[in-house]
């Protein structure tokens, strides 16, 4: 499969228009604390910049998915810093600073849904989802 998480992406999407539906806290149900989504970026960014390919990070516990274009294209990341929390309060957002090899540097958000497993996406990716 060229796209091996479109899979996974596509259930998940099915997935959020329940996420604030019925039946108690569905946020709790979806969205991770602050903190965990924190640690999850910091996670999946450590592991692109030290040169792993692009797959699920399975030495988390639990899983995180990567959804990061120019990461799966095999895009090399020099350095990064998580600046803020960013966005919509009820999902977490992080603003990032980047720089990737052969480019300058340039800021983009990250957002991470899920519990078990943890998905993070480049803001950018995410949208494309939206529009498939």
């Amino acid at each position: 499969m060229k796209h091996p998480h479109r899979l996974c992406l596509l259930l998940l999407l099915a997935m959020t228009p329940g996420l604030y539906g019925c039946g108690g806290n569905a946020r709790e149900r979806y969205l991770p604390d602050e903190s965990k989504a924190r640690n999850a970026l910091q996670l999946a960014l450590e592991t692109w910049k030290s040169g792993a390919a692009h797959a699920p990070i399975t030495s988390s516990k639990p899983v995180i998915n990567v959804f990061d274009a120019r990461w799966q294209s095999g895009r090399k990341l020099e350095s990064f810093e998580i600046l803020e929390k960013s966005g919509n309060a009820d999902q977490p957002q992080f603003t990032v600073r980047l720089k990737l090899a052969g480019e300058p540097e340039e800021t983009n958000t990250f957002l991470i849904i899920g519990i078990d497993p943890l998905q993070v996406f480049r803001d950018e990716d995410y949208k494309r989802t939206e529009s498939m």
